[in-house]
């Protein structure tokens, strides 16, 4: 095996000064480290020192862990090397290294806060950024002030359902909640997260992105508002033709509740006949989206909760979002003008 590290054949190197396996400029040092190994002669461990160069026959050098032993023989000391090639440990080190070098130019330089905890509360970790989230000046001062990370939950049990979903399904996303700031004020946070396990598959903890949502859920409250007001039924849809928002008009008017309604796909409000044209429709149009106006919808039939249908006018106007574009669809019923 030494052969085939150093590149020699055996009988080169028998009789030869072992310095000629040993780099230029560290020739000096081993001398002195030889001559104090024999007068005190040890068994040293592989790892025990680190930064250790072989030399082999065309001149290039590697990194080497050795590890020493020693034989006492009526003409003296043996010592006894065994010499291991740990290039490739070197690269996977530097690779790690690097890796983490990365990941902490993430988590420090991250536009969302970032974040570990314990799965009782207890902070592990925050980034700047999920340390301004939350008004403190630096993770330090978050740490110690916030021993309980479910005092940060304005809703009681929001923490908890949060702990249970993680348990469940070992990820959580878009998890809405109303956090308390250092200085008393409360803000909208989107969370997340996914579950820390131990060796044993055990959950640990959680580890996560939060990001700031006041400003969305601040939009969406007015423009609630703005829509209770209308006299027709408003609703808004993703680009998956899903149900975010209805006004109170829209239980009225077809029957169902918005618990009913929201995140359920909106062709439940049409009739079976009509859905997998409108379907098309609608992709056509979330690939070119403007407004349309009533005129254009003229002869729509919609369904209500009680599987009754009624004639209706539609006017479909895209609204551009963070999330991306949503359609808020303006339906009105026109069974009284047909008549």
């Amino acid at each position: 095996q030494a052969e085939k590290i150093f590149g020699y054949a055996g009988k080169e190197l028998i009789g030869r000064l072992v310095e000629i396996l040993i780099p230029q400029r560290f020739r000096k040092r081993h001398d002195e480290h030889l001559k104090g190994y024999i007068e005190k002669p040890r068994i040293r461990l592989m790892g025990s020192e680190f930064n250790l160069y072989g030399l082999r026959k065309d001149g290039t050098e590697f990194p080497v862990d050795i590890a020493l032993g020693y034989l006492e023989t009526e003409g003296g000391i043996i010592v006894l090397s065994t010499i291991r090639d740990i290039t490739e440990h070197k690269r996977m080190e530097e690779a790690i290294r690097i890796s983490e070098a990365k990941y902490r130019g993430i988590f420090e330089n991250a536009a969302e806060g970032i974040f570990q905890t314990t799965i009782d509360g207890r902070i592990l970790a925050a980034n700047p950024a999920c340390v301004r989230i939350l008004g403190y000046t630096s993770p330090e001062e978050l740490i110690a002030s916030v021993t309980d990370v479910r005092k940060l939950y304005a809703e009681p049990g929001r923490r908890l359902h949060l702990v249970r979903l993680i348990r469940a399904d070992g990820v959580v996303s878009d998890f809405e909640a109303m956090i308390n700031r250092k200085d008393g004020s409360k803000i909208w946070v989107s969370i997340n997260a996914h579950a820390l396990e131990d060796a044993a598959g055990k959950v640990v903890g959680l580890e996560g992105m939060v990001i700031d949502i006041t400003n969305r859920k601040r939009a969406e409250k007015n423009f609630q508002n703005l829509i209770e007001g209308a006299p027709d039924a408003i609703i808004a849809i993703d680009r998956d033709f899903n149900i975010l928002l209805i006004n109170t008009r829209t239980e009225k008017l077809f029957g169902y509740t918005q618990l009913e309604l929201i995140g359920n796909p909106y062709n439940i409000l049409l009739p079976e006949r009509f859905r997998e044209k409108h379907a098309a429709y609608c992709k056509t149009y979330y690939a070119n989206p403007s407004t349309k106006i009533m005129a254009l919808h003229m002869n729509s039939v919609a369904k209500r909760m009680d599987d009754s249908e009624f004639p209706v006018e539609i006017n479909m106007s895209p609204v551009e979002t963070d999330g991306g574009i949503i359609i808020v669809i303006d339906i009105r019923d026109i069974s009284e003008k047909k008549k």
